[in-house]
């Protein structure tokens, strides 16, 4: 994961810098997201695209609910995109559109076309909705990947899936970008 790059100026900059400096977001104190992570990963695990839809869809009407914002829509695709490039390729997991609300998800792996990880489905579906989160809870204009957006993504999800939080290591790769150390997440 690495961040977008900071606004040069004005108005967008200033975003910026309250997203990057806001690491958390509120959660619900009892299990009801995790119990709906749950059902995602059950849909998941039968393959079914509806029902994966379903579950998601489900998983996000309560958690706009909870946040009091409107309830983005769902559409769950079947393999991700693949875009090859010279030096490598990309893969598109999900993402959000910022004037009709609307959540994608793939469910497939680009080349092998197998349902993909119930981690990696929910890490997605949760990093879309905190786009939402920063439009419609947050009052931000624009939703860019800042350290503070990974990391409430990160809260979100590990309450979803009722594992421990750890915080992200990030290293200053120049330019005001900055990257997850994975190394130092790992303890490599």
């Amino acid at each position: 994961m690495i961040t977008d790059p900071v606004p040069r100026s004005g108005v967008r900059r200033a975003e910026y810098g309250r997203s990057d400096a806001r690491r958390t977001v509120t959660l619900p104190s009892d299990d009801r997201l995790h119990a709906l992570a749950l059902e995602v990963e059950s849909a998941l695990s039968s393959g079914s695209t509806a029902a994966v839809r379903m579950a998601c869809a489900a998983f996000l009407t309560e958690a706009a609910q909870f946040y009091r914002v409107p309830e983005p829509k769902v559409c769950v695709l079947a393999a991700r995109p693949l875009r090859v490039y010279e030096r490598g390729s990309a893969e598109l997991f999900g993402d959000y559109d910022l004037r009709t609300m609307l959540i994608r998800v793939w469910m497939r792996t680009a080349v092998q076309r197998r349902v993909t990880s119930f981690g990696t489905l929910l890490s997605t579906l949760c990093h879309e909705f905190c786009h939402h989160l920063d439009l419609h809870l947050l009052g931000f204009s624009s939703t860019p990947h800042t350290r503070g957006f990974y990391q409430r993504t990160a809260v979100l999800y590990h309450h979803c899936r009722a594992t421990p939080l750890r915080p992200l290591v990030w290293r200053d790769i120049g330019r005001g970008l900055w990257q997850v150390d994975w190394s130092r997440m790992t303890g490599a």
